[in-house]
């Protein structure tokens, strides 16, 4: 994929815009390096590098033509992408980079095995990405006496596919050695004269890890590069950045107190009385074992944490909240807008919040092991959500408003989770414990609901399996489905009128008619949810009838479907965002691709 740079906007934009698909497709990525271990002195703060202003050039490049060294030898064997580092300068200024672990959705997997064959060195490569497969066997490596780039660890190596993406020197891929157990693939791409404004430097760099390295058995710890600890809320705030985990001592972190004259740090802004943390990838804040942390504002109006456009984050045994006065607030203890992969774990966050988590755009969030409790609006706030997961958490003592609130999203659900002496207030009618919007579903499982007080438990319909209710009075639960089914024949019949129904709606798209717009997005969510609806049943039935290993490797399967097809999913949707066509879009996408998960499973397992 080779783009001509016309402007600086355009290549801003294209960067912005199609990033994930770069590093999907890497055998045609066009990038250069980032340090993964090493001499960091070229990285900022920020986290961006300073590129040499010179081209890649094989010129003057000699052909080591002798057998390999013992160290180029080091590279045989086999080896799994771990993450794709993506760079890239634009002119003098400009800079961006990213990271994107292969365990995230929508992010690639590959592997390699490198041997030698009647002295010369092969590899076999795989790999996989949204719509997008690569794999070739026996390829040859010609080994070069020149680093894979300027700034690499290893100067004096590395080997050249000699594979058919050699449409221009800029699409060559090429393979070294850091450390034992750390190998590289990288492409550099240029366009542009050198020196001008106009020139565009990148590099991606794919890092592989090998297979059987004691490395891989915590792979979290491979997303950080670099571990700082602190003690004070000023030294927090000046120590985000990409790819990096920071340790808390205990005591108190206010962020109020906090001179923003003493901030030096691209990641985190200053508005209207509040610290907002923005564009930072593969985060962590965590407090150190056995650490009592809070982290805290003075101001009610304010969220105690702002996450705006990041990636990756984690929260990790910390509690927080608003150092008020019990009152109202006009602030959430967690905002987020923007956040992608956003994980909250074995942490809690306290009112006087509006909400203990209230977010716009999000997608893979994960709050596990968390209390949230003594909010004043609600307990949770959802906007354009996607795959939220909640999972052996308490939502305890908060007030007035509707408790969950979802507006537009799907694939929400809570796992084992405890609802207790929440209130929805009187005084609000037409507030319910669940709020939705027409295009969002909630599930819950295996979850209990203890003296919470409402005269109406959803305005639509919820999703409740093997849920236990012990509310105050006599709500309405008129909007709960409770139906799950159990056995085989059970989901055959299923099935049958779930396909009855599909081809009613297939029909109605099909007739003369025009429908109109709201009309279709409708039936295109009923599609979805009635397959999305009869693959739960399926899961359920399949967790008790597999064998515990059957079932360990069906929901490794699981997870990487999932992964393939929220993407496909976010894709079908991509070009009309905003619009009205948008839910129409994703929604169908969603209910074929379920719909032929749920015929293989079925096939497999039920019939």
């Amino acid at each position: 994929m080779k783009e001509t740079i016309l402007s600086k906007r355009k290549v801003l934009t294209f960067i912005s815009g199609i990033l994930i698909c770069i590093t999907l497709t890497a055998c045609t990525s066009k990038g250069q390096d980032a340090q993964l271990t090493g001499n960091n002195d070229q990285t900022t703060q920020s986290g961006t590098v300073q590129v040499n202003e010179a081209t890649d050039t094989d010129e003057n490049t000699e052909t080591v033509t002798d057998s390999a060294s013992d160290k180029t030898k080091a590279l045989t064997g086999q080896w799994e992408m771990i993450y794709t580092i993506y760079e890239s300068q634009y002119g003098k200024d400009e800079h961006y980079n990213s990271c994107d672990m292969s365990d995230d959705p929508y992010s690639p997997s590959s592997a390699m095995n490198i041997y030698e064959k009647d002295g010369k060195m092969f590899a076999d490569y795989k790999f996989s990405g949204f719509e997008s497969n690569t794999k070739y066997l026996g390829n040859e490596l010609l080994l070069l006496n020149e680093p894979a780039y300027k700034e690499c660890e290893n100067q004096e190596w590395c080997y050249k596919f000699t594979d058919p993406f050699e449409e221009d020197e800029s699409g060559v891929q090429k393979i070294t050695l850091i450390d034992d157990d750390t190998l590289i693939c990288s492409s550099v791409y240029t366009d542009g004269e050198v020196g001008s404004d106009e020139y565009y430097y990148s590099v991606t760099s794919n890092y592989y890890i090998r297979k059987e390295s004691e490395k891989l058995k915590d792979r979290e710890s491979l997303r950080y590069f670099e571990t700082a600890t602190v003690s004070n809320a000023q030294d927090l705030l000046n120590s985000i950045a990409n790819n990096k985990k920071v340790l808390l001592e205990a005591g108190t972190y206010d962020f109020s107190a906090v001179n923003e004259a003493n901030i030096h740090n691209d990641f985190v802004t200053y508005e209207y009385g509040e610290y907002k943390i923005s564009g930072v990838n593969n985060f962590c804040i965590e407090a150190k074992e056995g650490a009592d942390v809070l982290i805290c504002v003075d101001d009610a109006y304010s969220p105690v944490m702002h996450f705006m456009n990041t990636r990756n984050v984690t929260l990790r045994n910390i509690t927080a909240g608003h150092n008020v006065e019990p009152g109202y607030c006009s602030g959430s203890v967690i905002e987020l807008e923007s956040a992608f992969g956003m994980k909250i774990d074995n942490c809690r966050l306290f009112g006087c919040g509006t909400y203990g988590i209230e977010g716009r755009y999000i997608d893979y969030m994960e709050v596990l092991n968390s209390d949230i409790y003594e909010c004043t609006y609600g307990l949770l706030s959802l906007g354009n959500a996607y795959t939220c997961n909640f999972k052996d958490c308490t939502f305890r003592d908060s007030s007035d408003l509707s408790m969950i609130t979802v507006d537009s999203g799907y694939d929400i659900n809570f796992e084992n989770c405890e609802f207790k002496n929440n209130r929805v207030s009187e005084e609000f009618s037409t507030c319910y414990f669940v709020e939705l919007s027409e295009y969002a579903e909630v599930t819950f499982t295996d979850c209990s609901f203890k003296n919470n007080q409402y005269s109406k438990f959803a305005n639509r319909k919820v999703k409740q399996i093997n849920c236990m209710i012990s509310d105050n009075g006599d709500p309405d639960m008129s909007n709960v489905d409770e139906s799950h089914v159990t056995d085989a024949s059970g989901l055959i019949s299923e099935y049958d009128e779930v396909a009855k129904r599909q081809k009613e709606i297939d029909d109605s798209f099909g007739s003369d008619s025009l429908l109109d717009q709201q009309t279709m997005n409708s039936l295109s969510y009923e599609s979805y949810d009635m397959w999305d609806h009869l693959l739960n049943d399926i899961w359920g039935y399949l967790r008790n009838t597999l064998e515990e290993k059957e079932m360990d490797e069906l929901t490794e399967e699981q997870k990487q479907w999932i992964k393939e097809k929220e993407a496909s999913v976010r894709a079908a949707g991509a070009d009309f965002e905003g619009g009205s066509m948008q839910p129409m879009l994703e929604y169908s996408t969603g209910s074929d691709i379920t719909k032929k998960r749920v015929d293989y499973l079925m096939d497999k397992f039920v019939r």
